[in-house]
This record gives structure tokens, sequence and C-alpha cells, in this order.
């Protein structure tokens, strides 16, 4: 299909957390909306929440992009809203009583009950803001295709506004924490059923994720499409350290879920097995947990190992580090990911990897470029890791050759983003 009759006949309406307000979160998405802006005449960006004022940022947005601001208004409603409003909206749903069928549990359970409510709300929340826009854009809902760049209750909501326009195109992305189903409590996702039939696409960051729902919801099979995220070229590679000191790079939000304490001790443990090996950490980013990881490094991590963090930096901060700095690997011991940009800037610099197989990891790092852990590993697991690295420096150069390659072969922002774009405008042919 031609871009230039792609841009003459459809909208994109997408709606993120915070993008394009937000620094962190949904960065890779610049890249993403470069290449959309050759395939539709307007873009319509739906923040629904401003983020924290640390990673609030000023975009220079494409000239065929629209900023509409009125779901942040209509989310912080929704945030208000009394559990007695929730639960009257739930129980004038069918949707609610769909999904007690399901899970009678939910029920007697106080926090389950209360998570149905709120996204049930925030579906209904979604479809009255999506009908509003229809008629504030005055744009015809045929030639529309609403993106969610979160499977989430948005999803489900513009699902249910087909009721009123059944000729709108609905998709949305999925990625990690709402995929896997495994990492709450509940082991539940609501309504994955009911959001599935209303939609036409899901699209997939790793084929472990398409994978999953295959498994877990086979009716929609012909929904679900793997569609690499992806980041630019770097145009260069990161120089290995020369002096002696080998240098590892983390790079994550610090929450529990990314284990650095785990990666603190399989340092301690390196260091027991190699005490007089200089090695020097840094991890970039921030988070809730900043200053319990940053006390337990000073509490275990010996006088051999220098330690850094950097703070919040921002992508082309992250990369201008790795263009200025010597890094030997790069290590990310998460306990959950889809496919992590972290990853994927890395090795667009040329830096090798070693990472905790989940999620979709796998599909991005192996011996060839790297290393690959066990989902949960040791401490003396990560130690033996690192000291592969060490015992065999002949063999990091070829690493660090194939690192970029991989990048170049399946992780290339322009070639992802481009065939991204081109297949959900075919949507409307």
């Amino acid at each position: 299909m031609r871009k230039d009759t792609a841009k003459k006949e459809t909208i994109l309406v997408l709606i993120t957390f915070s993008y394009p307000y937000g620094a962190i979160r949904e960065s890779f998405l610049d890249p993403e909306i470069s290449c959309l802006c050759s395939y539709f005449n307007k873009i319509i960006l739906v923040p629904q929440y401003l983020p924290d004022a640390t990673e609030k940022i000023a975009r220079n947005l494409p000239k065929v992009c629209v900023l509409d601001d009125s779901l942040i208004i209509y989310s912080k409603i929704g945030k208000i809203r009394s559990v007695l409003m929730k639960i009257f909206l739930c129980l004038r749903s069918k949707l609610f009583y769909t999904e007690i069928i399901k899970k009678p549990a939910i029920i007697t359970n106080i926090k389950s009950f209360k998570l149905l409510g709120e996204f049930i709300s925030d579906a209904f929340i979604i479809k009255k803001w999506a009908s509003n826009c229809i008629k504030k854009h005055d744009f015809a809902p045929q030639n529309t295709i609403f993106y969610t760049y979160w499977l989430s209750a948005s999803t489900l909501g513009l699902g249910l506004l087909k009721e009123e326009y059944p000729d709108i195109v609905v998709i949305s992305r999925a990625h990690r924490g709402d995929l896997y189903e495994d990492q709450y409590s509940s082991a539940h996702i609501t309504l994955r059923n009911e959001t599935f039939s209303l939609i036409s696409k899901v699209f997939l960051i790793s084929n472990s994720g398409k994978e999953y729902l295959e498994k877990k919801y086979p009716t929609y099979l012909e929904k679900y499409q793997t569609i690499r995220l992806g980041v630019t070229d770097s145009h260069f590679i990161t120089s290995p350290s020369v002096d002696g000191i080998f240098r590892i790079v983390s790079c994550s939000y610090i929450v529990p879920v990314k284990r650095l304490h785990l990666l603190i001790n399989g340092l301690k443990e390196f260091c027991i097995l190699r005490p007089s090996k200089r090695i020097e950490w840094t991890h970039i980013g921030y988070g809730p947990l900043e200053q319990s990881i940053k006390k337990l490094a000073s509490e275990v991590l010996p006088e051999n190992v220098k330690y850094n963090f950097t703070g919040f930096l921002p992508d082309k901060g992250v990369i201008e580090y790795y263009r200025q700095h010597n890094v030997d690997v790069f290590i990310n011991v998460s306990a959950s990911e889809g496919i992590p940009v972290s990853i994927m800037e890395a090795q667009s610099c040329g830096i090798p990897v070693i990472a905790t197989d989940v999620g979709g990891t796998h599909e991005i790092v192996s011996d060839e470029v790297g290393l690959l852990l066990d989902s949960d590993p040791t401490p003396m697991d990560i130690a033996d890791a690192i000291l592969k690295f060490i015992d065999n420096p002949n063999q990091i150069a070829d690493k660090k050759r194939k690192s970029k390659e991989n990048w170049r072969l399946n992780y290339n922002a322009e070639v992802n983003h481009n065939f991204f774009a081109q297949e959900i405008a075919n949507l409307r042919n």
C-alpha cells in the first residue's frame, strides 16, 4: 500500500499512559510516532495521566500530531469517583455478571471486587470520552483507528464503543504488565475474553507474548501478531575497558521486579571469588527503592567494587553515556519482562548482555551476544556469568559485533516501526 494513499484515508487516535509528557515510561514511542506520521494524515495523541514532575518533559511533536488532553480530566473523575458509584456502575453492567460467573470468588474478596469495579468504571469512562472525542474532532469513525499503547480497561472501553460506532477499528499493543496474568496475586486480568472479542488486533512485542495468548485465549488466534519494538541506530560501538577494570552497567526503574538486590549480591559473590579484580558497576535509573538499594550496596560491596547511581537519564542521555564511557557488559536480572528496551539500547551500542530468561528476553539474549541466565538465578550464578566474560576476553569482541548485528536485524526502530505502521494502516484497506 502506498503511504500517500494511507495518509488521505485514515486518522489514528493513540491512547497512552502519559506520552508525550513522560520522559521514561513510553519514551520508545518517539521513533514509532515518526514512522506513523508517514501513514496517517492526523494522529491524535491522548495521554490518560500526567507523569511525576521528575520525568515530565516537553516534546516537539510532528505537524500531523494533535495533542488532546481531555482524557486526563476524565481519568481524574474516575479516580475520585466513590466506591458506591463504581459499585452502581458494575451492577448496571452485564460485564460485571459475566466476570462473576467466571470467577465467583470475586464476591468474597474485597480487593478483587474493588479492582473489578475500577476496571469496569474505567472502561465506561473511556467509552464516554471516545464518543465525545469523535464529535469534538468531527472525523468519520469508518476512517479512524483507535490504538491503545497498553492492553487495559481503555482497550475494552474502546471496544464497547462499537455499539455506537460499529465501523471503528480498535487495536492494542501488549507488553508485560498488561499481558502476563501470573504476575498478579489473583493470576487473572479482568474481562480478557470480552476485550479480545471486541477489538481487531493485539500486537505483541515478543513471540513469547504471542505464544502466551495463543495458549491462554486460543479463540482469537487470528488477532495476535508479533511486531517488536526497536531503538534507533547509535552509530557507534561502545569501547571496552583497557585499564584492567571490568565495567558493568544496568539500566532500569528501581522497583522490586528488577531485583537489583540480587545483582548486588551477585557482585558480592564475584568479589569473594576474585578479591583482587576491580569492578565498576553503574546503574542508570531511579525509582522508589533507590535509597534502600544504595544502602545495600554500601553495606555489602567490598572495596574492589566501585559503584555509581546516575539517577534518571533520558533515552539520549543513556546512549550518550555509552558513547562517553567504557562498558564491558550490560546486566539485567529482572523477574519479569516483555523484551527490555534497555537491552535493545545496549545492543545498538554493541554491548554484550547478561540477562535472566524471563518473558521474551531469550529472543534478544543468547550465548552469541552475551549469556542467558536461569529465570531465577542465585547470586553465585551471576558471579559465574561475570567470570566467564572476564576469563574469556577474546570472546568479548565477537559478542560486541554480534550484539550490534542482532540489533540491526531484529530491533532497528526504523524497520520495525515502519512495518507496524503499514500493518495497522492496512486494517483500513
